[in-house]
């Protein structure tokens, strides 16, 4: 069985002052037994571009194991925006694109976000939205119904299950919407199988957000009363599938 983290930052943080290296995120998967990570920018990355290309450099280091994901602060120049993210997707290779909500104070409905979606509506990748308890108002899953109704075939995963406080509101929303998708970091075991029977776990994943909280986020999947078949999917399976991994 491949085990996929879907969700894990990389570099430096001017938001949350944090800082996660190439270290933490090996030495994490080697411990808890993933086989591969999709690998992102902080939001608060001092330079998007330069941490990209870092990232690519990973990819290239650690094939098969690390798959890179575009985020970029989209309150800046549209025509810069979209050329980082061609760049990203179809030069470095990586798989999905970032709506990071609270990182860039960002509505997903706003005029600004038009371009993540539309890009990666074009550019056939999915588009991850945070969407969590931390970074309200900007981060409620409600938020993503109408980006879900205008691109009805664009994947869409919802980051963090809305973590614990608005799990429910966001599994009950992806329960109506078929391109929608649940990454469950920081959300409560109870909530994931929850998450599981509402909407399949082929519309269900692990993801860890940060390498610190990799073995939490592994041990839910564990201990969850669900079928093999389930943890099989939730682990890695739905994730490859989604991002197109080459991986088996």
């Amino acid at each position: 069985m491949a085990v996929v983290d879907a969700h894990v930052h990389f570099g430096p943080c001017r938001v949350f002052g944090w800082n996660m290296t190439e270290e933490d995120i090996i030495s994490s998967m080697d411990r808890d037994g993933v086989d591969a990570s999709i690998v992102q920018p902080f939001p608060g990355t001092p330079d998007a571009v330069k941490t990209h290309d870092e990232i690519a450099r990973l990819t290239e280091k650690h094939p098969g194991r690390i798959f890179g994901l575009a985020n970029i602060n989209p309150h800046q120049d549209e025509k810069f925006v979209y050329k980082e993210l061609v760049r990203c997707i179809k030069e470095l290779g990586f798989v999905a694109i970032k709506c990071h909500t609270i990182g860039h104070a960002l509505m997903p409905t706003a005029k600004d976000a038009d371009v993540l979606f539309e890009t990666a509506k074009e550019l056939k990748v999915p588009v991850m939205v945070h969407n969590a308890a931390f970074g309200m108002p900007f981060s409620s899953p409600a938020l993503v119904i109408p980006r879900a109704k205008q691109y009805p075939d664009l994947p869409i995963v919802i980051a963090h299950t809305g973590a614990c406080v608005l799990t429910p509101e966001a599994i009950i929303i992806a329960g109506e919407y078929d391109n929608l998708y649940l990454e469950t970091s920081w959300v409560m075991t109870p909530d994931i199988k929850w998450a599981i029977d509402t909407v399949g776990a082929d519309r269900v994943m692990l993801g860890s957000d940060s390498a610190e909280n990799l073995a939490a986020e592994v041990a839910k999947y564990k201990v969850i009363d669900i079928t093999e078949e389930q943890r099989r999917k939730c682990m890695g399976e739905t994730a490859i599938k989604l991002f197109k991994l080459p991986i088996k």
